[in-house]
């Protein structure tokens, strides 16, 4: 079943407006019931995260733009945290540290980060 103007409007209302979803459902005149069976649907998901993903859009190119201004940065603290968390979105973050110590048959894992 394909969704309906009902269900966009609500997509509409979770993305934009900061309703609560008893607000939403009372403004479409359903039940919070019918509105939290649409939330379930795999089609409205779908279409929820498609809208999130559109709106983030524009602020996603913001942040990293101030980003790439925080790496410049002449504070040499601000630069390395930035470069960090830039390095760390995408997936090159530094290896984490793993020592072992076996002690009258206890075992102690002790993990840090770099």
């Amino acid at each position: 079943m394909a969704l309906t103007k009902q269900h966009m409007e609500a997509i509409q209302m979770l993305v934009y407006e900061k309703m609560q979803k008893q607000e939403i459902a009372e403004k479409l005149g359903v039940s919070r019931t019918t509105f939290s069976l649409w939330q379930r649907r795999e089609d409205f998901q779908e279409a929820l995260n498609a809208e999130m993903h559109r709106a983030f859009q524009p602020l996603a190119y913001k942040a990293r733009q101030r980003l790439n201004d925080l790496i410049d940065s002449r504070n040499e603290q601000v630069a390395l945290a930035a470069s960090k968390d830039a390095l760390d979105r995408a997936g090159y973050g530094a290896t984490q540290k793993v020592e072992n110590t076996i002690t009258n048959k206890e075992i102690n894992i002790e993990i840090t980060g770099d």
